[in-house]
């Protein structure tokens, strides 16, 4: 007895599951009431234990599909183990990979982001796999929205690699290794927090393999080196203006209304980059391999 209640645990085995209480602010309950109390309970314990298993089975089974959808299953029982746990694996889906810092747990993580995709209204799996989280998330995906949902939950310090879509299942091992590889550059870059989609990749995808990623490193020094020292002895911005003005095609008008800046601004950036780098900025050769480390450099301070 609680006061004006009795009170009985739901308790099958070790584990309280909930409470079953009568009220009885005038004590008048009997023997009988207590029994069926402590029936009640009992029948409580029997249905909860039983949700329990059901859900613990659901679970395993989603788990067990991802793991198997990642590594390779064909369309026709793929399709039909997700309609058998109510998941419709006939949409477009993106594999989505993320792994957070600090000590939390896998399973704090996982949690965290099952009830963020609830949140956003997302139809998705989860599972774990190699030490990370994975996602298949089923039609449009706003990594920017996923990645500030779990920061509120989790802390911000967290990175998310989103693989390319993908029309049949056949195609989630592709975007699940994309989604690893993007989340493996944006942890190694100067910004490790965030979100990185391969598609931002660009060049990226071709040029760095995963095994040489010390040979591009060296090749954006090679070519920007003077550049980003000068940037960061004067404080100054001339490799994002030698990054714009290629991106705009050599347009003076564009690249200076995309930095917001006075063409004639524009035009002492230009002339010191020349004089810094001593190259010519309309030699076909000079200007392709100075885009590609632009486009480079981009991805490995994390702003693709």
């Amino acid at each position: 007895r609680v006061k004006d209640r009795l009170i009985s645990l739901v308790r099958p085995r070790h584990e309280v599951l909930g409470v079953l209480a009568l009220i009885d602010p005038a004590h008048t309950a009997g023997a009988d009431q207590v029994f069926a109390l402590e029936y009640g309970s009992t029948v409580l314990a029997l249905e909860l234990s039983h949700q329990r298993s059901l859900a613990e089975v659901e679970l395993r089974l989603r788990r067990d599909l991802v793991d198997d959808l990642i590594a390779g299953t064909d369309d026709g029982s793929a399709h039909a183990r997700a309609d058998a746990i109510g998941h419709d694996l006939r949409r477009p889906h993106h594999v989505v990979v993320l792994r957070w810092a600090g000590d939390l747990a896998e399973d704090v993580v996982a949690e965290a982001t099952g009830r963020a995709v609830t949140t956003l209204g997302l139809a998705s799996l989860v599972s774990r796999h190699s030490g990370a989280v994975v996602l298949l998330v089923a039609g449009p995906l706003d990594g920017a929205a996923l990645y500030a949902s779990l920061s509120e939950s989790l802390g911000a310090g967290g990175a998310i690699g989103i693989g390319s879509r993908c029309e049949t299942p056949g195609r989630l091992p592709k975007s699940y290794t994309e989604a690893v590889r993007a989340l493996e550059i944006r942890r190694t870059s100067q910004a490790p927090n965030g979100v990185t989609t391969f598609e931002q990749l660009g060049i990226y995808r071709i040029l760095d393999t995963g095994q040489n990623h010390g040979d591009v490193v060296e090749f954006v020094r090679e070519w920007l080196g003077k550049l980003l020292d000068y940037d960061t002895q004067r404080n100054a911005e001339l490799v994002a203006t030698l990054a714009q003005y290629l991106e705009c095609g050599g347009s003076y008008d564009d690249t200076a209304a995309a930095l917001t800046i006075h063409r004639s601004t524009l035009r002492y950036r230009l002339g010191r980059i020349r004089e810094i780098t001593e190259l010519d900025l309309n030699d076909v050769d000079s200007r392709l391999n100075l885009h590609l480390a632009t486009r480079v450099w981009q991805v490995l301070r994390g702003s693709p």
